[in-house]
């Protein structure tokens, strides 16, 4: 995105190694760059052999470490800044800053509308397009009404549009007033619950693009201290699923907000939790899925399932590692405010490598275990809903003590008959 976005550069993805090739022996790559932390294998090192062996002089940059011969190949360390990336990869492409100045951008960008609030009181022009000629619909300081978007959305060929050098201004813009509105403590409980999913999906939308940056990152706290706010004023879980059930909320914000009401609650039980344990629970029950790119993927939940999914390979690879990766992402963050995060999250399906739906390791963290029963809890319950069905509280334990009845995870059982349900 940031080499298209600068550069001008037309960008390629492949998610397997034949792919890679394909695309090699197809077009005419300037450079190859390889994520290796979002592999569990060492892609980069497969790929430079493989290049090596075909005398191919692609130039190949590898992010992570790789076991290949550093005075041939480019190896980044994991914690790198993007722009250092993007400087010696224009470099390679012989791109200079007065280029990169000079690449041209369309005029108007189109605005996600889906993640304008009502309220918003606006900070710069927004625009609509007429006749392919591009009017003032909003002004600086304009609030947007509920009025105003409700038609916007029965107008499906209604759309808003910035100028593309005041994008950024437009979601600093954005994320600071659903930030100031998540504070604010006389938000009734449907509106918070509706306007935190909007900007949990705008913290997965800029992680899965651009990585998750301080302006991201602020959204995100605003986000996960709102999810506590919402599973302190449901002490019922059933008034919360009432809601959700029939709420049009993204299914990946569902389940992560199923995870945390679920979570907390074993941990409140525990003899070793504390509001700590819950703050760190909330902040991974908000990130494990940040890799996964649809609202499907999250009822995939065993590897049978993934296999007999009939989605394309690149997909069911990204579910396979999705654990992996939301744990390299979230390792990035700068000053990670709970340093277990990211173990339990590249754990959260019951692996130590991060891979795979179903693999169950007994020496998984705590934190892990209790995640494994919350998750599963929300995946019945969706699952179910899914055709219009409730299981109840007995079913779901029956399930989870036939699948859980191991040393380690059966003292969580007796918990989960405390959970109003």
């Amino acid at each position: 995105m940031n080499l298209t976005l600068y550069l001008g550069a037309e960008v390629l993805v492949a998610n397997t190694i034949k792919v890679a090739m394909e695309l090699v022996k197809n077009s005419d790559p300037v450079l190859l760059f390889v994520n290796n932390d979002a592999y569990s294998q060492d892609m980069g090192a497969d790929l430079w052999q493989l290049f090596d062996s075909k005398r191919i002089k692609v130039p190949l940059f590898i992010l992570g470490s790789a076991k290949v011969p550093l005075d041939e190949v480019t190896v980044f360390d994991s914690n790198i800044q993007l722009r250092d990336v993007l400087s010696s990869m224009a470099r390679q492409m012989k791109i200079t800053a007065n280029m990169m100045a000079e690449v041209e951008h369309p005029e108007f960008f189109p605005l996600p509308t889906k993640f304008v609030i009502p309220g918003w009181q606006t900070t710069i022009n927004i625009y609509i397009s007429k006749n392919e000629q591009f009017e003032v619909f909003f002004q600086p300081d304009d609030v947007i009404t509920g009025d105003e978007l409700d038609q916007l959305d029965r107008d499906l060929n209604f759309q808003l549009y910035v100028k593309s050098d005041e994008r950024l201004k437009f979601v600093n813009s954005l994320t600071g007033q659903i930030s100031a509105k998540l504070n604010d403590p006389n938000l009734s409980n449907e509106d918070r619950i509706n306007l935190t999913a909007t900007g949990y999906q705008m913290v997965m939308e800029q992680a899965r693009k651009i990585g998750i940056g301080q302006g991201t990152m602020e959204l995100a706290d605003s986000c996960i201290q709102s999810i506590s706010t919402i599973v302190d004023d449901n002490p019922q879980i059933n008034d919360l699923l009432n809601f959700l059930l029939t709420d049009s909320t993204s299914l990946r914000y569902k389940h992560s907000l199923l995870i945390n009401y679920i979570g907390c609650h074993i941990i409140k039980k525990t003899n070793w939790g504390s509001r700590e344990m819950q703050e760190t629970f909330s902040f991974i029950s908000f990130f494990q899925n940040i890799a996964l790119s649809k609202d499907e993927h999250v009822l995939i939940t065993t590897n049978e399932e993934l296999e007999n999914s009939g989605l394309p390979e690149e997909e069911k690879k990204l579910i396979e590692n999705h654990a992996l990766i939301a744990a390299k992402l979230v390792s990035s963050i700068d000053k990670i405010p709970f340093g277990q995060a990211a173990t339990v999250i590249k754990q959260h399906h019951g692996s130590n490598k991060g891979i795979g739906l179903s693999s169950l390791s007994l020496s998984i963290n705590p934190l892990s275990i209790v995640f494994l029963f919350a998750e599963e809890w929300a995946n019945l319950v969706l699952k179910f809903s899914n055709e219009n069905k409730r299981p109840t509280k007995k079913e779901i334990i029956r399930m989870l003590h036939k699948k859980y009845n191991k040393p380690g995870f059966n003292k969580i059982l007796p918990i989960l008959h405390t959970l109003d349900f």
